[in-house]
């Protein structure tokens, strides 16, 4: 467009200066600086973004100084399916897997991705031509893509699936055959080597002409912990190992690129999602450049396994849809949604029908493919995508250095800066920095988990291989407290000074955190007459711990006198809602602090026999 736009053009230029100073009396003498968070890469994520802050074509990383974001090699998005619904089967018994398989096609999944595990313990026990035969039986090849995740026996799971296709479907089957060493490697499975994948691309080329062969996956460094910029260096790492694999058996960049799918994980912040995803594009377009091709990138993106909760998993609905929504608008070419039961166990028919609806309500009812790239020009997501790009590039050059992924793997380099960021998420998510609702902020202790089958959601084996990173949920370590509060069912009294509305507020915050650790918090509500009432109170409640809670004032006036009448009540340990100390206080809780060392103290307290 050259002319502004008309309806625009009745109001004043925004001043950015206007808006700061408006900014800054919002936050009532807070520095402006709070308004810019940061990625673990460091990274600025800004409150507002302008013109400026929009690279130039000329400063994009990519080819030319243009952004490759477009889908595939066609800027026209399909009205009818403008993303491939995928969804993963887990299912043990081949039988009911290609049943489930089936019922799930039928009812609006576009391609399905079985999970293959011979032992059955985490995906379908197939390992023969026999069991592939049954797992694709009914299934219209030439319409709906059947891929494979094989991470104990990758390449015998693609020579059986490629034996049982009938001779006569293989020159249309959409087969995604998933080779992918490195993330094995990155699991701590066997796998198959590099050449080995480049060899089969080479030998099914011909047999296969509709499916792809080779997968650059980079999950495991976002389930391991890791950040966007080192899943993405580890993306275009694996890509470029693919390369120079495939150049030894003799293909061309083209023919590798054209039989590889880049798999990123989606987590729940959409605009990061958004603009790390068209990173991906324009890195994978800086690496062709440099072999002197222009070619479009396949991109799957999964919701993160990593962000799933067993504790009031119905959350994980809502972060599963801001995740697609992310890899939609950031122009995913093909998208699984978990289903929310994920980490509890295996996924009954009413989850994965919330998965796969959760895509068609996005794609039928939100309309998110009706424009071909929804995110484009937006000066936040060019900027930060830039950002981002700029941020992984460096990593990927010392992968380079140290002799490409294999050997970078070997030396440790990735799993160092993967376990370097898991520990300050960990920290983050200890002192509630990072909020995780239903587990360390809002926690439920009266809900009523959904019943599954007991089979594992990762494909991680039981004892993985040395130098593997080993994949995270966000919320274990506070599910593991809440695992231990089940059968104590502890309790605390909070011990409210003055009025209601003076300790409300610290009341609210003691709950809050207490009941994250599965400890349930008594008497939030209670206002007391006087020393003695708080002190019945607190006899009659059943506890032995305590915590004060009220406003500064009121702990300066009462809250010595409240915990020395505590302590001879029968209480064993004092607790104070923020930063006031005095003799007879045991230990305080305050927003900054290790919540979770805290509640495992307590926890600790509460276990010992009386």
């Amino acid at each position: 467009m050259t002319h502004p736009f008309a309806l625009a053009s009745g109001f004043t230029d925004p001043e950015f200066a206007r808006w700061q100073e408006l900014a800054e009396k919002a936050l009532k003498g807070a520095p402006f600086e709070r308004l810019t968070g940061q990625t673990y890469d460091g990274v600025p994520i800004r409150p507002l973004y302008t013109a400026d802050d929009a690279p130039s074509p000329g400063e994009r990383t990519g080819v030319a100084g243009h952004a490759p974001f477009i889908r595939g090699a066609d800027a026209v998005r399909d009205a009818f399916l403008p993303w491939d619904i995928r969804q993963s089967i887990l299912t043990p018994d081949p039988h009911m897997a290609n049943q489930t398989a089936l019922h799930d096609l039928e009812r609006g999944v576009s391609s399905i991705e079985f999970v293959i595990d011979p032992t059955g313990n985490c995906g379908v026990a197939a390992s023969q031509v026999a069991d592939f035969q049954v797992l694709i039986k009914g299934v219209l090849l030439g319409l709906a893509t059947l891929a494979l995740d094989a991470p104990a026996d990758p390449l015998g799971a693609a020579r059986a699936l490629a034996d049982a296709v009938p001779e006569p479907q293989r020159a249309t089957a959409k087969l995604a055959f998933n080779l992918d060493p490195m993330a094995a490697r990155m699991n701590g499975q066997t796998g198959c080597s590099l050449e080995a994948a480049a060899g089969f691309a080479v030998q099914t080329q011909t047999l296969f002409p509709s499916a792809t062969c080779l997968r650059a996956d980079a999950r495991p460094v976002h389930e391991g912990g890791g950040s966007e910029a080192q899943e993405l260096a580890v993306l275009m790492a694996s890509g470029i190992a693919h390369l120079r694999a495939g150049e030894a058996m003799g293909l061309t960049p083209e023919a590798v690129t054209s039989t590889l799918l880049f798999t990123l994980s989606a987590g729940p912040d959409v605009v990061v999602e958004i603009a790390k995803q068209r990173a991906a594009r324009r890195l994978w377009a800086r690496v062709l450049e440099a072999c002197g091709v222009l070619a479009p990138m396949r991109l799957q993106a999964v919701t993160s396994g990593r962000m799933q909760t067993k504790r009031d998993p119905w959350t994980n609905i809502l972060r599963a849809t801001c995740a697609c929504f992310g890899a939609a608008a950031g122009g995913a070419d093909v998208i699984t949604v978990l289903p929310f039961t994920s980490a509890l166990g295996l996924a009954d028919e009413n989850a994965r029908r919330i998965a796969r609806n959760t895509q068609l309500i996005l794609q039928e009812e939100s309309h998110l493919g009706r424009v071909t790239d929804p995110a484009g020009g937006a000066w936040a997501m060019e900027a930060l995508a830039e950002d981002l790009a700029k941020a992984a590039w460096p990593l990927v050059q010392a992968i380079e250095r140290a002799g490409g992924l294999p050997s970078a793997l070997d030396q440790g380099l990735v799993q160092g800066w993967v376990a370097q960021t898991r520990a300050a998420r960990t920290r983050d998510i200890a002192k509630r920095k990072t909020q995780l609702i239903g587990i360390n902020i809002y926690a439920n202790l009266d809900e009523v988990l959904p019943a599954t089958p007991p089979i594992a959601a990762t494909t991680a084996p039981a004892a993985p291989l040395a130098g593997a990173i080993p994949p995270m949920r966000l919320a274990q370590d506070f599910e593991a407290l809440r695992d231990r509060a089940d059968s104590l069912h502890p309790k605390i009294f909070l011990a409210t000074l003055g009025s209601l509305a003076k300790f409300s507020a610290r009341a609210g915050f003691a709950r809050n955190a207490f009941e994250a650790g599965g400890i349930k918090a008594l008497g939030a509500d209670m206002a007391h007459a006087d020393l003695a009432a708080l002190v019945a109170a607190f006899k009659a409640s059943g506890t032995s711990i305590a915590c004060l809670c009220g406003d500064d004032a009121t702990y300066e006036a009462e809250a010595s006198d409240a915990a020395t009448a505590l302590k001879a009540a029968g209480a064993e340990q004092i607790w104070l809602a923020g930063k006031f100390n005095a003799p007879a206080i045991d230990r305080n809780l305050f927003a900054g602090a290790d919540i979770l060392a805290e509640l495992t103290y307590a926890i600790s307290l509460l276990e010992e026999p009386a």
